[in-house]
This record gives C-alpha cells, structure tokens and sequence, in this order.
C-alpha cells in the first residue's frame, strides 16, 4: 500500500469513527438489555390494592403486577420488582417524571398518559380504564354527593389524576370524555404514597380529612377489608391507563403494543379485569 492510499484509508476510517460517535445509540437498547438479562424490570408501587400489594404468602401481586408478569411471560423473560438501593419505594413523581436514572424498563402501574407525563415519557398502549371515585368516612352524614365535598379537605396521591381532576387540570388525553367536575374549590391535601391518604380519612371523620379521591376498585378493596369508609354517589371520570417507558427504543415500544394488543384479543386483560378489580375495565 502506498503513502497516499495509505493516508487516505485512515481518513475514511476517522471520518467513520466521528459520525459514528455523533449519532445516538441505537435504538432497541432497551429491549437488546431485556431479553440479553431476562428480565423486565418494573418499580415496586407499595401497598396499593388491588392493583400491588403484599398478600399473606408474602408474594407482590394484584392487577397490575399480575398484568406486568403477563406481558414479562410473552417476552419470554421474567417480571423483576425494584426499589431504590436502600430499599426505599421508587416515589410516583419520580416515574411520572421520567427520572428512572436506569433502575427499570417499564411501569405498569395503572398511569394515566396526560399531556404533561408525554413530554418526558412515551405512552405505547393502554390496557384498560379507571373509574375515579370519592369516598368518605362511614361516620360522615354531610357529604351524600360528590358536590357536597365542596371546599372540604380531599386527600390525593399527589401528581396522580385524582389531584388533576381536583384541580380541574386538563387531562390533555386524545379522544377522552369530557370530564364534568362536581367538586367545587376543595382543600387538597396531597401524599407521597396512596396508603397514607387513606390512613389519613381512617383516623375518623373529619379529623385529618373529609374525603379522599381514588380508583373505585381500591376503595371497594379496603371497605371489603373492613376500612371505615364508604363510596359517595357514582364515579367521578373514566381514563385510559397505559404502559410507560422513556422514549428513545421504538422496538421496545412496538413489542410492548404487540404482546398488550394480543392479551386484549385473547381476554386475558379482562379476565385479569374481572378477577382483580370485579369489573371488565
């Protein structure tokens, strides 16, 4: 080889090296990452029945960690349940916000796909819809209609829907019912985790607060377990709920849409549906 060619040769592969580390990785890292380890891993979501909880075996179940295991078994891989390294439950905010910092691939975790969670999250599909509910304290005569708990103090998961629609914050989701509101100017008292808003309404009626908003299954859970509460009037809004990953891996993505597509043809979904939640939702 001569001087020249020689030059040349080592130019061609210097101007390959640069574009080359000028381009994003490439996408399907995420999915490559899942099926190399076999294992998707998902944020643990505390006690939240029935969609995650700790049953008396010991075992992390409910609807949602049921549907992750399902769409982990299609993938051929195992489901992997996560916390922060001191053991610490990975907060809503953190997931809703993207801040995943590599911990996990996924959440499915009953998320409601707003305008604002799209601007740092992808939304691939939903795998069924929530009904939004009010309960109160069983000792509470005052509030008998959702209208009633106006400017009273209502408890809610905080960056969750139930703030939004308390809020009267667009939901900014495509192709969702308008939602009526009928809660006017309510004191909202947000938390950190689902368990402790309830916590809050069990010390007694009106002690800490008047009311809390959530999904009407999980209330229907905790007055099945004996939980001082009861359901006012009818829900409130129906949304879709979606798997949620960091955008960047569209194969990752469009396998997810695939396996979730096939467990609604086949009825899995809305036999899990009915199985954790009693309704086909």
């Amino acid at each position: 080889m001569t001087f020249r060619n020689f030059v040349r040769v080592v130019g061609m592969i210097l101007a390959t090296w640069i574009v080359m580390t000028a381009l994003p990785s490439s996408a399907g890292d995420v999915l490559d990452r899942v099926m190399a380890s076999g294992t998707l891993r998902m944020p643990h979501a505390g006690e939240w029945q029935p969609y995650a909880f700790t049953d008396q075996q010991g075992v992390y179940t409910g609807f949602d960690v049921e549907v992750a295991r399902a769409v982990a078994r299609r993938m051929g891989v195992e489901l992997e349940i996560v916390t922060n390294a001191d053991g610490s439950i990975i907060t809503w905010e953190d997931q809703t916000s993207g801040n995943w910092n590599g911990m996990f691939d996924v959440v499915i975790g009953s998320m409601t796909p707003t305008a604002k969670r799209d601007e740092n999250l992808d939304f691939p599909v939903s795998y069924y819809y929530a009904l939004g509910a009010l309960a109160v304290h069983k000792d509470n005569t005052s509030i008998n209609t959702p209208a009633d708990a106006s400017g009273k103090r209502i408890g809610a998961l905080k960056a969750a829907n139930y703030e939004m629609y308390l809020r009267r914050q667009d939901f900014g989701i495509v192709g969702m019912p308008p939602v009526i509101y009928k809660i006017d100017d309510p004191i909202i008292v947000t938390f950190d985790e689902e368990q402790d808003a309830f916590a809050a309404l069990a010390k007694g009626d009106g002690v800490e607060l008047d009311g809390v908003v959530n999904y009407l299954p999980v209330i229907m859970a905790l007055i099945k377990e004996g939980m001082p509460f009861k359901i006012v009037g009818q829900p409130l809004y129906r949304v879709p709920q979606s798997v949620a990953v960091l955008p960047g891996d569209p194969e990752f993505a469009a396998k997810l849409t695939e396996v979730v597509n096939e467990m609604h043809a086949d009825g899995t979904l809305s036999s899990l549906s009915i199985a954790w939640l009693g309704f086909d939702l």
